[in-house]
């Protein structure tokens, strides 16, 4: 009994001592010893407030108001900072005088990233001395020892958990001061040392756009050199779910994405559409190495077509430089027009494409300076609704009496054509278009502002060319071989276009049939075929003609 009792003394003991260690050993008088080294190791000054031991839930330490200052190249505020940071440690390992983190937790987190004018970051001294000037397209980036890979050959955690934290992007490189923020950031990551494999569990919000992100997966296994082999996650954007696979290897990465569903209505971005687009089986297959961002393949369906694409980036500038080509098959023209714009004259159809670019940077500044390509476009089955092109030339001529299935539309079996892009023009070569009462050619250009420039001559039936050339005198004079062709030129802009008749061309025509007539009236004269008052009874008629009376 006695034994018993002194056993319990002794437990009491030893509980009540470890319960006033906190109490007792104040580790705020060690700050001289332990900050400059993490100062030294991060290259950044830091800010504490508190720090103690603990001993429930778990033996460890709690730093209370932690701060780490920014590069005084970007600025002097903190570039992160935390309410408390929780460091918990296993007891059995610490009694053999091994230390093994259990657990970290962080409550609170603000970082805050900036890119500079020059385009630099300010993580990227971090762990290093100076700040690095930005790296060239000419020039692949050398992995380094520094920095995250000294901490991450130090790394063994159980558990690693953010409570309630805020990223912020700043962009200073923009002409426009540009911002976004990740806030109420919950992150837990589990098993993180060296040889594992972690996983990952990430939500927050995404302002200005307030959308929802989720990521949930694996990563690994972790490396010095800071490769991963796999990388498995589940991406939620909104109500749009991705699903991310790849790996890295210093600077190099393969990515591989995919979606079966994507609306643009719920997409963070702003895309330069009147209605929202559904986008089926989206799959990207790209790499990174150094530079050079490399799309080896892009598929998707939309609008109950196909749509294939690949190309190349070269990072590094404000207008990278790009190249790729594009293949669009079985893609319903109207609804994809009527998503892009509202129109009085609509294309519907059945449309494929083979399109081939190159250019620089993404604003419309840029693409209407610098982009480039050839292509060909093909419709198929399809009706132009909002015009009638038929009917704007007979309106032209004052044609009357003369009716047509429908005086609003023109319906065809086919429109292709070639296509060339430079410096915010489309220039539209070697059009052809099919239709039951006539067929169409010509060419022109359509600018990236809308605005049109077109010529198309329609070469009518012999059934409809006669039926205008009965109602017209201007078209009679026209007509050869017994048809009609109308040289129509196509104004304005996409939004209002405007039809006219080319009359320099018509009148051309007119002449060439005015003179053959002539001719052939004088060498009957002069066989003998033709008498003279039939010669001037065929003169008056002529001048009826061209007259109209």
């Amino acid at each position: 009994m006695k034994i018993l009792m002194g056993v319990l003394v002794l437990v009491v003991l030893i509980v009540g001592l470890v319960l006033s260690l906190p109490f007792l050993i104040d580790l705020n008088k060690y700050q001289d010893q332990y900050k400059p080294l993490i100062e030294e190791a991060l290259n950044r000054k830091v800010q504490l407030q508190d720090i103690r031991l603990t001993v429930w839930p778990r033996i460890g330490a709690r730093v209370a108001g932690f701060a780490v200052l920014d590069d005084p190249a970007f600025g002097s505020g903190p570039f992160a900072s935390l309410s408390s940071l929780d460091v918990g440690v296993k007891l059995m390992p610490l009694l053999s005088s091994k230390v093994e983190v259990e657990e970290i937790t962080l409550r609170n987190p603000v970082i805050t990233v900036i890119k500079n004018k020059a385009g630099v970051l300010n993580v990227s001294t971090i762990g290093r001395k100076g700040v690095p000037a930005p790296e060239t397209p000419s020039r692949a980036p050398i992995p380094s020892t520094e920095g995250p890979l000294k901490i991450l050959t130090l790394l063994a955690v159980d558990r690693v958990s953010i409570d309630g934290g805020t990223l912020t992007f700043r962009d200073l490189s923009a002409a426009k001061l540009t911002e976004y923020v990740l806030q109420d950031i919950e992150l837990l990551l589990r098993d993180v040392r060296l040889g594992h494999t972690p996983n990952v569990h990430f939500g927050s919000l995404v302002q200005p756009f307030n959308i929802p992100i989720k990521l949930d997966g694996t990563f690994g296994p972790l490396k010095e050199t800071m490769d991963i082999d796999a990388i498995n996650f589940q991406l939620g954007v909104g109500k749009t779910d991705f699903t991310i696979t790849g790996k890295t290897a210093g600077h190099d990465a393969t990515i591989n994405i995919s979606s079966p569903v994507i609306n643009t209505a719920n997409l963070p971005v702003a895309l330069p559409l009147k209605k929202p687009v559904e986008i089926k089986n989206f799959q990207i297959v790209a790499e990174v190495k150094g530079q050079e961002a490399r799309l080896n393949s892009l598929s998707f369906q939309l609008f109950d077509g196909q749509v294939k694409g690949q190309g190349k980036l070269i990072a590094g500038s404000d207008a990278p430089p790009f190249n790729g080509g594009v293949a669009v098959q079985g893609v319903q023209l109207g609804p994809a027009l009527d998503a892009v714009a509202e129109t009085p004259v609509s294309i519907s159809g059945t449309a494929g494409a083979d399109l081939t670019l190159k250019g620089r940077g993404f604003s419309m500044p840029d693409l209407t300076k610098a982009l480039e390509g050839t292509g060909h476009m093909a419709v198929k089955d399809g009706k132009i609704e909002g015009v009638n092109l038929l009917q704007e030339a007979m309106s032209i001529l004052k044609v009357a009496g003369v009716t047509l299935d429908n005086p609003k539309a023109t319906a065809f079996s086919t429109i292709e054509t070639d296509l060339v892009i430079k410096q915010g023009i489309v220039n539209v070569q070697r059009l052809l278009m099919d239709s039951h009462d006539f067929q169409a050619t010509g060419g022109g250009t359509i600018g990236f502002d809308q605005t049109l420039n077109l010529g198309v001559t329609l070469n009518l039936s012999q059934g409809l060319s006669q039926k205008i050339a009965g109602a017209s005198p201007v078209a009679r004079l026209a007509l050869k071989e017994g048809r009609l062709s109308l040289p129509l030129t196509i104004g304005g802009t996409v939004q209002a276009p405007s039809y006219g008749l080319d009359m320099k061309g018509l009148t051309g025509a007119v002449q060439e049939q005015v003179k053959k007539k002539a001719e052939e009236a004088i060498g009957g004269l002069l066989k003998g075929t033709t008498k003279p008052q039939d010669l001037k009874q065929q003169g008056r008629d002529l001048l009826k003609g061209l007259m109209g009376r």
